[in-house]
């Protein structure tokens, strides 16, 4: 799990998910979360997220493990 600086502030954070996640959807999310097993990677919409607004000041295991990373290999 990567960790993002602390000294991020939760309106930054719904800007990096506006700028960097695929699924972001003008402030709701679209719900698509990834999973990787023995090479395979499979996707699925979460009713849990889907057209929800985006739970990323809050916590969301997609922006920690798939966006941040992207972010900081774009570096």
């Amino acid at each position: 799990m990567v960790v993002i600086a602390k000294h991020i502030d939760k309106k930054g954070l719904l800007n990096m998910a506006k700028t960097h996640c695929a699924n972001w959807d003008n402030g709701n999310c679209v719900g698509c979360m990834m999973k990787s097993k023995d090479k395979t990677i499979t996707f699925k919409v979460s009713s849990k997220f889907a057209g929800k607004s985006c739970q990323v000041r809050k916590k969301c295991r997609y922006f920690d493990n798939v966006v941040i990373p992207g972010i900081k290999n774009e570096r």
